[in-house]
């Protein structure tokens, strides 16, 4: 295709800014229209970046005119947005969590799959530079195989000032963070085969759970998820994911500040990372801005070779089993054994 592919952005608020300034970027796309349900966010993306502002979803898919959609919105909208978009005939890119439940999910993936339409779900965790370098050192076989990890993301930082569901959600931390830890344990070491989880509610002002552990066995390896919102340090470290992974020949840790080391044998390698920096991205959001750019160039790299995407529709259903399992291993204080909803 030698034009730009013409695509629509559903939902312009807080998180979708990013989206809006890593397509800007993108010579290979083009922004023809915006919609949200506050005009005034839809009319100032378009006015800012491009296209035709809409309140309606359904009269912008009616355009006729679009290779692709972007779906922004909260997630109890998902199910409704994804399947306007294969009403119309429209590949979609949607935000994460896919869904708060199996059958929604499923639906939407069998929604786009029936009418054989390319559907991306937007983790960006796994595109995250720091991650896809812990990834090539496993790939490399340094460590040898892997048999321990932990994936830990720790912070005090006031996630309610931007995210004011948290507050009042009764699922909170596992469906907000946890579910990203998910998708790096089936990055890094493959499919759990059954898990457990603790979790704790320490700030009295909200209503869910802001302290969890879950624990991934794994056919040959095992994985602590540790989430906190409650954990206080020297300085900041919010967004960062720490890894730590052992293998039989040595150690990958990715550790505070992007630093990474590698045991392998009788050698030590460390650096610190450097996160690709873009005219629009900022500390200490860089990393995670850095990944929106990885995570839609990567939707562009699929629609234009006809590859399946990393966290596909069906694929992240693994990682809403996983969600769901989590709390229901809270809930029962039993372990759950994983695939039971796919």
């Amino acid at each position: 295709m030698t034009r730009p592919l013409r695509f629509g952005l559903i939902g312009c608020g807080f998180f979708a800014q990013n989206h809006l300034h890593a397509w800007a970027q993108m010579p290979e796309v083009e922004l023809v229209a915006t919609c949200d349900i506050d005009t005034g966010c839809a009319d100032a993306a378009a006015q800012a970046f491009g296209g035709t502002a809409y309140a309606d979803a359904a009269e912008l898919l009616a355009r006729g005119d679009l290779d692709f959609v972007d779906i922004a919105t909260t997630p109890p909208t998902h199910r409704m947005m994804v399947e306007l978009a294969a009403e119309a005939g429209v590949p979609a890119i949607c935000q994460k969590p896919l869904a708060w439940d199996m059958d929604d999910a499923k639906a939407m993936v069998a929604a786009m799959a029936d009418r054989g339409l390319p559907f991306m779900v937007h983790e960006n965790f796994r595109f995250q530079y720091p991650m896809r370098r812990v990834k090539e050192v496993l790939d490399s076989g340094a460590i040898g195989r892997p048999f321990f990890a932990r994936i830990s993301f720790r912070s005090d930082f006031d996630v309610y000032a931007n995210q004011p569901w948290c507050k009042d959600a009764e699922r909170m931390i596992i469906a907000d963070v946890s579910v990203h830890q998910f998708d790096l344990t089936r990055f890094f070491l493959g499919e759990p085969t059954r898990l457990f989880t603790e979790a704790l509610r320490v700030n009295p002002e909200i209503r869910g759970e802001d302290v969890a552990t879950v624990l991934l066995q794994l056919d040959d390896a095992t994985c602590i998820v540790d989430t906190s919102y409650e954990s206080r340090s020297d300085h900041s470290t919010y967004p960062q994911t720490f890894v730590t992974i052992e293998g039989t020949d040595g150690r990958v840790t990715l550790g505070p500040d992007y630093h990474l080391q590698v045991v392998s044998g009788g050698d030590v390698h460390e650096e610190v990372l450097r996160i690709p920096q873009h005219s629009w991205s900022s500390e200490p959001w860089d990393c995670i801005q850095d990944s929106v750019v990885n995570v839609q160039r990567h939707w562009v790299d699929c629609l234009t070779t006809g590859r399946t995407p990393e966290t596909s529709g069906a694929d992240t259903l693994r990682v809403l089993d996983l969600t769901l399992g989590a709390y229901e291993s809270l809930e029962t204080g039993l372990p759950y054994s994983v695939g039971r909803r796919l």
